[in-house]
């Protein structure tokens, strides 16, 4: 397994929690979803083994960054990525890779810096959900996309274990092969307080901030005008609730043909969170990795 810490950066507003993965090889930038953390990629992590590098923070609002009051949104966030190379020492890094929220990020954090991430991968995320934006709020929306995950910020939970089983009861983690050590670990770093007072650190500020960003604004459609080099756009054929995708194939298709140098990639028997956090999805994205990026080097 590849060597795993922590560090903390200052930022704006504040301190960015960052794990860190592996010492030598491709460095591999991640970004987690929009209420998820860096252990999001720990599977991922596993799956690629040695000779890569991966580097996550938890975004400002989220994990052990929480902490941080703002502001909020994509630019914010691909100003943190900045930050954390510079802190890093970093002048570029192989491929930076975000997931659903995290995807958009990295739509933004690539065309702002071109040459410091020439090339992307988004997972399920970082292109429009929609030709027009519904006439919502952004908390409607983002209630209605991903429903118990924004509901559970709300919620207390007397213990670890009842806050396992609130997951373990969510459709798309239903499936026994799904759940992992990784998996309990990730959801586990979910959680603040004591018991019976359990409940996630995540500032829902800045969930509703980040989703008029990444889903109401103009900053996405601007962004993407502006990508360049080598990306790709893993997609996964079922959705948040395990149900119909959040973005049906022949939509990311159309959208990728306006794209130069994204390719479309249909992974197989994942949903919109099982595509990273489930080790099917992990090692099917280590598998694309290892073939786009060179190990060990």
């Amino acid at each position: 397994m590849p060597d795993y810490r922590t560090i903390d950066i200052e930022v704006d507003g504040g301190l960015l929690h960052v794990g860190l993965w592996g010492n030598t090889g491709p460095r591999i930038l991640c970004s987690h979803g929009i209420t998820a953390n860096h252990l999001s990629f720990q599977g991922l992590a596993d799956a690629l083994g040695d000779g890569f590098q991966l580097i996550a923070p938890d975004h400002r609002g989220r994990g052990g960054s929480a902490g941080i009051a703002g502001p909020w949104g994509m630019a914010e966030h691909a100003r943190d990525m900045a930050a954390l190379l510079d802190a890093l020492n970093i002048d570029s890094v192989d491929l930076m890779l975000g997931h659903s929220m995290g995807a958009f990020v990295t739509v933004v954090s690539q065309a702002a810096m071109p040459e410091r991430i020439p090339r992307y991968m988004l997972v399920d995320g970082g292109l429009p959900l929609f030709d027009e934006v519904p006439d919502v709020t952004p908390e409607q929306l983002i209630d209605a996309i991903i429903g118990p995950a924004m509901q559970r910020l709300d919620m207390q939970f007397e213990s670890a274990a009842a806050y396992l089983d609130f997951w373990r009861a969510h459709p798309a983690f239903a499936r026994v092969e799904d759940w992992s050590d990784a998996l309990e670990n990730y959801f586990l770093f979910d959680l603040t307080g004591k018991a019976p007072h359990l409940h996630s650190p995540v500032n829902k500020t800045a969930i509703v901030e980040d989703t008029n960003s990444q889903l109401m604004s103009d900053i996405i459609p601007a962004s993407i005008e502006q990508l360049s080099g080598e990306g790709w756009f893993l997609q996964a054929p079922r959705g948040v609730m395990d149900d119909a995708p959040l973005y049906p194939l022949a939509r990311v298709e159309r959208l990728a043909q306006a794209i130069p140098g994204l390719t479309v990639c249909a992974l197989e028997d994942v949903n919109h969170y099982t595509i990273v956090l489930g080790g099917n999805g992990a090692r099917q994205i280590a598998t694309l990795l290892r073939s786009t990026l060179k190990p060990g080097s």
